[in-house]
This record gives structure tokens, C-alpha cells and sequence, in this order.
């Protein structure tokens, strides 16, 4: 073997790194590599943990709890590396906000994340995932944890503010999860990538932009496989990641994925070649709980077939990032740190659950259902399974700690009953009924006729449906994703049972569910994911006008039950389109046809309710739409400014986004998609107050990939710009851009642009 002396170090490794992995054995380079919970290894090694720490065998684990302050005191007196630990979708600790997937305002998602990035530091969390992968058919179950946003750009955004708040301080990094991605087509949780590296590139890498621009680390690979090379030993993965996230950049593995390389894929001829692929191929530095990089990097190490200094630099290159972290100098856990925790206030993650509950209807202000007065007036009655049967059910997927202290949730009928002291309350139904349980279906029936009589003398009746929070997460999918239909049967009874009353519904959900005409034709309609520790209290306050909506969804909310609906940035024109878009084109059609197209049969079925929508307490027009100039040049580089006026024209304070989409007409070499969303922009103002909102546009954000797409992006001037240009829309949601769409452009919000050379 070739003497360590000889290894050249990296610029980008520090002498006092590379001096300490010059130093440890073969094996103690590959425990850096490994990462692995206390009960994950007890199975796999047959001893207890910290035997292998005090050996210098592991370099990472998850959350271990109480045993933090005794591992940490082992690897220090034994002379090794702190360990690294991770954590999953940091949202706080013994209070979690909510995964920021309504918020539009990445000032505040920024905020909460740095208040997590408190928590995970004093919990002794350095390591932070953050999931962009797709989600939003509805059967799928990890939509909650960002994959349901269907907008690469905003995914982008929000990943970038998440990674900002939570690196902010230098002592959390994050990586982004995962590379792959899950979930990009109808399916459980790993269903197969059948898309091509263009595509890839186009659709999902966006997601991940802002992270990286941001300072992320690396990323967590997936388990599926592009074009049928799996993500861990996938050398474009491997060098996409490095060219994004820099030298140094970090590649772990999915939970035990090493191993699938060989038991899942039968990509490897055994469980060593997977750890070699997985190293060499996939550029894999943190093997999670599968022990193979431990078991048998040192032997192919001595067998010649991985280079020694590789190893000394993957291992150095973990260590550096403990050192940035500022590890080697952290002092021990804080052993009061459980107490410090639970008495953490969580302000932002209030503010954030305040920012992420979206209210769908009305559309417009309406005084005698929205706010609810808090006065003796107001007989208030509360329903539904969510309203207070399980605290959990608004903590949502990887919650962290908070369900170990349910007491600190605060369900919706707690929050009511801080301004609604005397409000009723009923359960009405459990979450689901089996229709083949007689005893079961009539239990169920005489509940929800009891909990109609209640609501009979009430002036409002709030229902809280949905999902409870097992439905949905990971290894949560679902064949049949819908709102079950006890639920549906509770809010036609109440209805019926007293006309009179203003109907309030919120649904909760981690998935785009349809919502049915029982719910849809309530007074008011409310949508939420699971908002977290803070829940009550901002519905609450909601519901009493102290706080005003201000969410808006990040996906489309489907018109049947089973189907995906909206567009997303995948969706090109095709040859029988759901709207016209060319001018001329609706004379070539028949009528029963066209009626079968709009349906959407022949792209993708419509939305009941679009991405960007969401109303308040106030209203507001919008006006003066305009362009700095009609032409933008490739060549020159120039830029356009897109503006529109915001008025409130409310009677309260209130806040408006506006989005700029984009449509493509002509492109000669690939089918254009038929919307692109390219940004938007928020204003809070008063009533009768106005100002301009103004977006900028570059030929950079409207740049794709051709037929090459290792030729990289670019842009495509307009052919016959006079008889199609294309066009800008300024709108307040994705509905009101088709629209424009199907008028040819005849609406004030569209705004034609010619591209030229």
C-alpha cells in the first residue's frame, strides 16, 4: 500500500482534518462513513453501540435520545470525532410548526426554520434533510412533506429560505432528500423513475435550485433509478451533486439503500460489490444503517480495488464538515437541555401555522360568516374527528419530539374554546367507517344524529374533517385517497338539521383531496395540512378576524375523487388539448367534442380549485397591467418589467399574491408546456391603500432544454412573433392564467411579449 505521506491534500480540506484521518486505521476511515441508530446496529452488530464508538467505528447517528451525553463523553475520552447527528424535516422539537406548504412568505418560513435550526442545536441535531421530492397524485402519501407543492419554482424558493433560517447560524447544515426523485408518478411511496435525464433535469432538479444556492451541503439519494441505474450508483447523480453543492459535497444514502444495491435492485452481485459500486459509482459518503461501507471498504482497500487515499478523503471530507459545524469545539450536551426544549415559546412557529391555513371559501368578503363575533350572540358548536379525538393528528409526518408531549398540542377545540368559551362540542364520526361492520354503521349512525341534535340551536357550526395523521407520510399511501364518506354524511346532517346555521368546514389533509359538494357549498370552506403544536390557537384567532388568511395552495385541488388535477411543470401541449390555444383552433372542433376536451381527456383533468388560490377578509383588484417593453432580445440580454396595480378595496388590512406565469406559443424544436410559473410577489396593505408589484424577466428564466440536452438550456426566439407571440400573465392564481389562455389572450392580464434573437 501506498504510504499516507504521499496523499496529496485537497484544497478544500483543512490541515488539521486530513492530519487526523491520516491517522485512523482503515476501518476507523469507514466509520466515518457510517451512520446508524443504537437499535438498527445492536440488530445488525449484536453488541451494543457503544462499544463501536469508543473503537471510533461510527460517525453519525439519528436522534439518540438520552444516550446523547453518554456517547458524546465515549468518543471524546476514547480520542475520536464527535458523532454527526441527523434529523429529518427539522420543524422544531417538543413544538413543531407546519411543513411550509401554503405559506407564500419565505421571510417567514426563513424565520421559523432558524428557530428550528435553535432547537436542533440544543438537541444536539448538526444535520438537517430536507424533502423536494414530487408528491401530488392523490394516492400518494409524502405530500406532506413538501412534495405536494407542485411548482418547481416555488419548491425551489421555499427550500432555499428553509436552508437559509436553518443554516443561518453555521452550526446546523443541511443536505436535500431526495435525489431521484420519490414520487414522481402515480403510485406508493418508490415507485419506479420513468423519465428520462432531460426531463429530469428540467422538472425536478429545479426543486432543489434554492437549497443549493443557499449553502446546502449534499443531498440524500433516493431508492428508485434513472434511466435503470439506481440513484446510488449513479455517477451523473454522483457529479450533478458535486458541481451543485461544491467541493466537499456530501452523498448519503437512503435508510439501508447501500444494501438494496444487491437485495433490492440486483444491481450488485453481493452485499461488498454494493458497497464498492456505492462508493466508486455513486460517490456515497454516509452509509445509513446498513454497515456494509464498515464491513468491507477496509478489505477492498487491501484488495487494491478502491484506492486508500479515496477513502482518507471521503472520511476527511465528513470530518471537515464537523468542523465547520464547529463540533471538535461544541461543548457536551446541555444536561438541562430536555427542560430548555419544553420551555421554548415557538412564537415563529405560530406565526408560521397562522400563514398556512388557506381559506377557499367565500371568494369574497362576507361579514355575516366570516369573522365569527365573539360576543354572547354567537352559539357555537364544534364537530368532526379532528376537532379534539387526537392532538397528534395536527403534528403531521416526522413531527421529531412533539408527540411525546401531546399536552403542548393545542386541538381546534381548545383554540375555540380561549374565544368561544361555551361552545359545544360533539366528535359527530370517527375518521372512517367500515360499511361491512353492521354493529359498527349503526353506532356510527346514532353518533352523527346526536351530533346533529347538538348543532340544531347553534348560530355557527364548525365541522374539522380530513385526514387523521397516520393516513398520510411516509409508507402512507393510499388505493382509494378520498374523504371518507361518514364524514360527508356528518356535514349533510348537520345541514340538514339546522338550515339556519353558518356552516364552517375545515378539511386537513396531507394529500390534494377532492373536496364534495356537501363541503364545497358550506358558508365557509377552509384548507389545511397538519399545522402543527400552535394548531387551535391560530384557527382560533382565525375564526375571531385577529388573524387575517393570508395562505394560498401550492397545488391544485381535484374535481373527483382518485385523480390528479391542474397543471404542473411537467405538462406540455398535446394534440388534443383541454383548452384551445392557438387562435382558430376551437372552429375545427364539434361541439361534443370540444365538451370532452375541456374535461380534460385529452391533457389532465381541471382543478375544482387552482394553485395560488386563497381568499382573506378583505378584497382586492387588481389593475394597470403592463410592460416595460414588448421585446425581449436573447442576444442583447435584455430585460422586461412586468407590472400590475394591487388595490385593497376591503375594509381590513389584508395581504395579496400575485403570480407571473409565462406561456410559450411557438418552439421549433420541442412541444412548449403550456404554463410556466415564473415567480410571484406579496403586498399587505390597508384598506383603500394601492401599489405596484413588479417582476423582472430575463431570457435566462425562460430558457429549456432542446433535443440535446447536454447542450444545456437555451432560448428560443419566437417564430411569426405578429401573429403569436407569447405572453405574460399576471394573475392571483393558476385558474385565472388558463382562462386567458382559452380567451386567446383577450384579457388585460395577458400580456403579449416577443422574443427575438
Amino acid at each position: 500500500m501506498v504510504a499516507r505521506s504521499s496523499f496529496c491534500r485537497p484544497s478544500h480540506v483543512s490541515d488539521r482534518v486530513w492530519g487526523l484521518a491520516r491517522g485512523m486505521s482503515l476501518r476507523q476511515l469507514a466509520g466515518q462513513l457510517t451512520s446508524i441508530d443504537p437499535g438498527r446496529y445492536q440488530q445488525l452488530a449484536g453488541e451494543d453501540i457503544a462499544l463501536a464508538v469508543a473503537r471510533g467505528e461510527i460517525g453519525g447517528s439519528g436522534l439518540v435520545g438520552e444516550r446523547l451525553g453518554e456517547l458524546w463523553e465515549i468518543a471524546r475520552a476514547n480520542g475520536h470525532p464527535p458523532l454527526l447527528i441527523k434529523d429529518d424535516g427539522r420543524r422544531g422539537f417538543y413544538r413543531v410548526g407546519p411543513f411550509p406548504l401554503y405559506c407564500f412568505d419565505m421571510d417567514l418560513v426563513r424565520r421559523a426554520h432558524a428557530r428550528a435550526a435553535e432547537d436542533a442545536e440544543l438537541a444536539g441535531v448538526a444535520l438537517v434533510r430536507l424533502t423536494c421530492d414530487y408528491a401530488f397524485a392523490q394516492n400518494q402519501g409524502r405530500g406532506q412533506e413538501g412534495g405536494v407543492i407542485s411548482c418547481p419554482r416555488l419548491m425551489s424558493e421555499v427550500t432555499r429560505a428553509s436552508t437559509e433560517g436553518l443554516a443561518a447560524s453555521g452550526r446546523v447544515a443541511v443536505i436535500l432528500k431526495h435525489l431521484g426523485p420519490y414520487q414522481y408518478t402515480a403510485g406508493p411511496d418508490y415507485t419506479a423513475l420513468p423519465i428520462s435525464r432531460a426531463e429530469f433535469l428540467e422538472t425536478v432538479l429545479p426543486r432543489y435550485a434554492g437549497g443549493f444556492e443557499a449553502g446546502a451541503h449534499g443531498v440524500m439519494m433516493s431508492f428508485v433509478a434513472l434511466e435503470s441505474v439506481p440513484a446510488h450508483a449513479d455517477p451523473f447523480l454522483r457529479d450533478l451533486t458535486r458541481a451543485r453543492a461544491g467541493p466537499g459535497a456530501i452523498i448519503e444514502s437512503d435508510y439501508d439503500a447501500v444494501y438494496e444495491l444487491y437485495g433490492g435492485f440486483g444491481y450488485a452481485a453481493s452485499p461488498k460489490e454494493a458497497a464498492l459500486r456505492a462508493f466508486l459509482e455513486g460517490g456515497v459518503h454516509i452509509d445509513l444503517c446498513s454497515l456494509l461501507y464498515l464491513r468491507h471498504l477496509p478489505e477492498l482497500v487491501e484488495e487494491g480495488r478502491i484506492r486508500e487515499e479515496d477513502l482518507l478523503l471521503r472520511a476527511a471530507e465528513m470530518l471537515s464538515l464537523k468542523e465547520r459545524l464547529g463540533l471538535f469545539e461544541a461543548p457536551p450536551p446541555a444536561p438541562d437541555r430536555d427542560r430548555r426544549l419544553l420551555a421554548g415559546a415557538g412564537t415563529a412557529y405560530r406565526d408560521l401555522a397562522a400563514a398556512s391555513v388557506v381559506l377557499l371559501r367565500p371568494t369574497e368578503p362576507d361579514p355575516a360568516t366570516l369573522p365569527i363575533p365573539t360576543g354572547p350572540e354567537t352559539r357555537l358548536c364544534v364537530l368532526g374527528p379532528l376537532a379534539d379525538q387526537d392532538p397528534e393528528d395536527w403534528l403531521g409526518a416526522y413531527s421529531s419530539h412533539a408527540n411525546h408531549h401531546l399536552e403542548l398540542v393545542t386541538t381546534p377545540l381548545a383554540g375555540l374554546r380561549r374565544r368561544w368559551p361555551e361552545a359545544d362540542y360533539a366528535r359527530g364520526c370517527d375518521y372512517a367507517c367500515d360499511p361491512r361492520d353492521r354493529r359498527g354503521a349503526g353506532a356510527a349512525a346514532r353518533e352523527i344524529a346526536a351530533a346533529a341534535a347538538r348543532a340544531r340551536d347553534a348560530t355557527h357550526v364548525v365541522l374539522f374533517l380530513g385526514e387523521p395523521h397516520d393516513w398520510s407520510g411516509e409508507s402512507a399511501a393510499l388505493a382509494d385517497p378520498r374523504l371518507p364518506e361518514i364524514q360527508r354524511r356528518l356535514v349533510a346532517r348537520v345541514r340538514r338539521a339546522n338550515p339556519g346555521a353558518k356552516l364552517i368546514v375545515f378539511v386537513t389533509a396531507g394529500r390534494a383531496l377532492h373536496i364534495p359538494e356537501e363541503v364545497a357549498t358550506a358558508d365557509a370552506l377552509f384548507w389545511t395540512a397538519h399545522v402543527g403544536s400552535f394548531a387551535g390557537e391560530v384557527i382560533g384567532d382565525i375564526l375571531a378576524g385577529l388573524i387575517e388568511p393570508t395562505a394560498r395552495l401550492s397545488h391544485g385541488l381535484p374535481i373527483g375523487d382518485g385523480i390528479t388535477s391542474g397543471f404542473d411543470a411537467r405538462q406540455e401541449r398535446i394534440g388534443r388539448p383541454a383548452v384551445p390555444v392557438m387562435p382558430g383552433s376551437e372552429t375545427r372542433r364539434q361541439r361534443d367534442h370540444w365538451c370532452a376536451y375541456y374535461l380534460g381527456l385529452g391533457a389532465r383533468w381541471p382543478a375544482a380549485y387552482h394553485f395560488g388560490e386563497g381568499y382573506s377578509y378583505t378584497s382586492f383588484a387588481l389593475s394597470d397591467w403592463a410592460l416595460s417593453s414588448g421585446t425581449l432580445s436573447v442576444g442583447a440580454g435584455t430585460e422586461v418589467t412586468a407590472r400590475v396595480r394591487v388595490t385593497n378595496t376591503g375594509g381590513r388590512r389584508g395581504t395579496e399574491t400575485v403570480h407571473l406565469y409565462y406561456q410559450d406559443m411557438i418552439c421549433e424544436e420541442r412541444v412548449p408546456r403550456l404554463l410556466e410559473r415564473l415567480g410571484h410577489r406579496q403586498a399587505t396593505l390597508d384598506p383603500g391603500e394601492s401599489t405596484v408589484l413588479s417582476f423582472t424577466v430575463t431570457p435566462g428564466m425562460l430558457a429549456k432544454l432542446g433535443r440535446d440536452a447536454a447542450a444545456g438550456p437555451r432560448v428560443w426566439p419566437d417564430r411569426a412573433p405578429s401573429e403569436n407571440p407569447d405572453r405574460l400573465f399576471l394573475v392571483r392564481h393558476e385558474g385565472e392564467a388558463l382562462e386567458a389562455i382559452a380567451a386567446f389572450g383577450a384579457r388585460p392580464w395577458a400580456l403579449p411579449l416577443i422574443v427575438t434573437p
